[in-house]
């Protein structure tokens, strides 16, 4: 039924609880597994008091940051690569993806991108003052997907 599935992982192990669920809906089928990872982008802050001292963006401001953003890209592309060789034996195939940007926006445009049939996440059941804070990015892509949406519960480590 679902052929091609976008499952999003953050590198935690709550966000993985996501992983039985997806293998038992691949399991015997023909189904292509994309493993997908947003990191936020961290725009740096901006001093309050921009007209007395200015802020400037130097070539080394912009070498650390590119030096940061291929630190995390290599340490979320590896630790996916581990968990698709769990998935692998079960799937016709595994894809592993990380970008950069808002998660829900990202995960949304990729799933369309790859035509995605299912997007499988993990719901960390924020609410109230905590869910309007962070915001909800498995109510975003709820309501914004194309396809159906599986989201699991978290259950908190005892």
């Amino acid at each position: 039924m679902y052929k091609r599935i976008v499952v999003l992982l953050d590198g935690s192990e709550l966000a993985e609880q996501v992983l039985p669920h997806v293998a038992e809906i691949i399991r015997g089928r023909d189904s292509e597994v994309h493993l997908l990872s947003v990191a936020p982008v961290v725009v740096p802050a901006v001093a309050t008091v921009v007209d007395v001292y200015p802020v400037y963006v130097t070539a080394d401001f912009l070498a650390v940051e590119a030096a940061e953003r291929e630190r995390i890209e290599q340490e979320l592309q590896a630790y996916l690569e581990e968990v698709a060789k769990r998935l692998r034996p079960m799937a016709s195939g595994v894809q592993t993806v990380v970008r950069f940007g808002q998660p829900a926006e990202e995960i949304l445009r990729y799933a369309k991108e790859v035509g995605a049939d299912l997007i499988a996440m993990c719901t960390h059941g924020r609410s109230g003052i905590s869910r309007w804070v962070y915001g909800s990015v498995a109510d975003k892509v709820l309501r914004g997907a194309h396809c159906p949406v599986l989201l699991v519960r978290v259950r908190p480590p005892k």
